[in-house]
């Protein structure tokens, strides 16, 4: 009686082990390719804007900075690249460190770098779709940046409206 409880119990916890290991991969995989439709967007519009080097858009902190570059808003640009910068110290530090307060900390910095994300990104919905521009910023909102990177990409084809 006591292995079949014990069997049932290993069964749910390796069942929440893999749910839990397919969310991480879910994750880093929309990490990247967030990544490339947004490094791809920014390098689009680095080029239409004439900027020296467009390849720079794939540095990952760096692009940040460019993104700001585009929108006319190299302050926010400069803040989002430091606040990415301390989300991965901050990741690092929560792993190595199990400390509550690190964590929260981490969370605090992951929502000020969507908020920034996304008030840089209306900047540039703004400069180029005009009336649609609300439309982009709320589903990029409401699908909590998704499509953002996706949109960016959409719009980075349009020359010389950022």
């Amino acid at each position: 009686m006591g292995g079949l409880s014990v069997l049932i119990l290993m069964g749910i916890l390796s069942f929440i082990f893999y749910a839990l290991v397919a969310c991480f991969l879910i994750i880093v995989i929309y990490i990247i390719i967030s990544y490339i439709f947004e490094s791809i967007a920014l390098m689009n519009m680095s080029k239409n804007l004439n900027y020296k080097a467009p390849v720079t858009s794939y540095i990952p902190i760096y692009n940040k900075y460019i993104l700001g570059k585009v929108a006319n808003n190299k302050t926010l640009g400069i803040i989002l690249m430091i606040d990415n910068i301390i989300i991965i110290a901050l990741a690092l530090a929560s792993y190595f460190y199990y400390n509550p307060w690190i964590f929260l900390a981490f969370l605090i910095c992951i929502l000020i770098s969507f908020i920034l994300n996304i008030i840089l990104s209306d900047k540039i919905f703004r400069d180029v779709l005009k009336k649609y521009s609300v439309i982009c910023t709320i589903f990029s909102v409401l699908t909590l940046g998704f499509l953002r990177p996706i949109f960016l990409f959409a719009i980075s084809y349009k020359k010389d409206k950022y």
